[in-house]
């Protein structure tokens, strides 16, 4: 096993696929294309299928989590830019019952 640290900035052309062949890999592809700079995880030969897949489902449930977090910071700022405008909302029609009041 490799023991290093790198880090690859994500875009919205990341490409990321898999394939069960002998030894099973996933790829991740930054920039969406397969050449260098891409990231490559393989299973060792020496496990087990039942091994491999306890890995691919630690693998599967740190993604998701990640995903759920962004979903959720997302959603929270969706909602308070939703606030906002009806904040802004209100105070523009507050602005103009005073004006016509007035």
């Amino acid at each position: 096993m490799s023991t290093y640290s790198a880090t690859f900035f994500l875009g919205t052309k990341a490409h990321f696929r898999g394939n069960t062949s002998v030894h099973p890999v996933f790829y991740v592809e930054p920039d969406g294309k397969h050449r260098p700079g891409h990231i490559t995880f393989q299973h060792g030969s020496e496990l087990s299928i039942d091994e491999q897949l306890e890995i691919a489902d630690r693998f599967a449930k740190a993604a998701t989590a990640w995903r759920d977090e962004i979903a959720a910071r997302a959603d929270q700022q969706r909602t308070a830019a939703d606030e906002l405008e009806a904040a802004r909302s209100e105070i523009a029609r507050l602005k103009a019952e005073a004006v016509r009041d007035a």
